[in-house]
């Protein structure tokens, strides 16, 4: 989860965006097929679809005709959503344009003014210390703490508290299987918890995964860090 560079973190985050659009507008299987023809018969690997958007632009338009306006749209919006950036649509805009005002925008975003009361923000650094506390709160303010000592017996079969910043997709495969119909409300509850200590607006949306939620939530943390809200105290230790 962790990426190297700015570049790297909305390149990452542009084809998430894409992947999740084409999903949403038609399946996952579709995703596989988009990437599977641009890597075939293009020769751009999943991770370097970013860097050849007018390319993204021929294949959608050569598979999906006037619906691939449509796909653009939908990518841009969920890119702008991703970075808490007001969209506006243009009918006049490929994708590329989307892509290069977003980067614009993020760009020419001003660094909030530094107040005191942001000393205390937590770092990018804090994150997966955050993550597990907010997982063992959640469960056992759902279930009880005598309840919560099993349940987190069971999800340490799958993968234990320690790894499980680094193998977040086996644990919310593990939350499904132990908490079946209810792992929902458990996974909201896990999110909530988590931008609360990460002092994040938390807007619930439906059916959002916690993946999704917690992705989001890094990203927020990476772009404040960026954004100037840096942790004063650490910095100016002697």
């Amino acid at each position: 989860m962790i990426l190297t560079t700015h570049n790297d973190e909305f390149g990452a985050v542009l084809l998430e965006s894409m992947d999740d659009a084409i999903r949403s507008l038609l399946s996952q299987e579709v995703v596989e097929a988009f990437h599977t023809n641009l890597r075939d018969k293009r020769s751009i690997e999943p991770d370097d679809i970013p860097s050849h958007i007018p390319i993204v632009s021929i294949v959608l338009e050569k598979y999906f005709g006037p619906s691939a306006h449509t796909i653009e749209k939908t990518i841009a919006q969920k890119l702008y959503s991703k970075y808490g950036l007001q969209f506006m649509g243009n009918e006049d805009y490929k994708l590329a344009d989307y892509v290069d005002e977003a980067r614009n925008k993020l760009q020419k975003s001003p660094a909030p003014r530094f107040e005191t009361t942001n000393v205390n923000l937590p770092l990018a650094e804090d994150f997966n210390r955050l993550l597990v506390e907010s997982v063992r709160e959640a469960i056992e303010d759902a279930v009880g703490k005598d309840s919560a000592k099993l349940a987190f017996r069971l999800l340490e079969r799958d993968v234990t508290f320690d790894e499980l910043p680094r193998h977040l997709p086996t644990f919310y495969l593990a939350l499904k299987n132990n908490f079946g119909k209810d792992h929902g409300t458990i996974e909201t509850a896990i999110a909530r918890r988590l931008y609360l200590k990460l002092s994040l607006e938390f807007i619930e949306t439906p059916n959002t995964e916690l993946g999704k939620y917690v992705e989001s939530a890094f990203i927020k943390v990476r772009q404040r860090e960026q954004a100037g809200f840096i942790n004063l105290t650490r910095k100016m230790v002697v």
